[in-house]
């Protein structure tokens, strides 16, 4: 498999693969479906998930049509993907009453004493793949350095 290929496998896993996971997760009890979340924030949410959808794919028929520039529409399928993934890392940060963890509170899981979340886990995989099917199709839509012909007198 050439590298273009793997690069657009690799990204339409990430765009169409985390929209239907974003979906899955987030229309549940302990997100959309939870009774404690206000009704207009079920609203917003519930939007942003249709948004991704068709951002992602937008973002996937970008990479697959035929094109002069192949490198802008990894460029561009990639910079949708991580402007989706990144913000994972540092809302918290901005809005201080979000939390990481979806359960309940002071339970957050520990591994060998280090505390880790899942979904930090599977984002920051996510962000990974982007970057690397980015990285493939730029390195396999590289051009072709031709050299010049050679006159030759017979």
């Amino acid at each position: 498999m050439n590298r273009i290929l793997t690069g657009k496998l690799l990204l339409t896993f990430v765009l169409l693969g985390g929209a239907i996971m974003s979906f899955l997760l987030d229309w549940s009890p302990n997100h959309l479906l939870n009774p404690l979340w206000h009704p207009h924030a079920r609203y917003h949410s519930a939007i942003l998930l249709f948004l991704f959808a068709g951002v992602a794919l937008t973002a996937t028929w970008l990479l697959w049509r035929r094109t002069q520039e192949p490198t802008a529409a990894f460029t561009a399928a990639a910079l949708v993907s991580l402007a989706y993934w990144t913000p994972f890392f540092y809302v918290p940060t901005l809005l201080p009453i979000s939390s990481y963890w979806a359960g309940i509170p002071g339970h957050e899981p520990h591994f060998r004493g280090l505390l880790i979340y899942p979904n930090l886990v599977v984002v920051a995989l996510f962000a990974l793949l982007t970057i690397t099917g980015w990285w493939l199709g730029q390195a396999g839509s590289a051009p072709k350095t031709c050299q010049a012909p050679q006159n030759t007198i017979s």
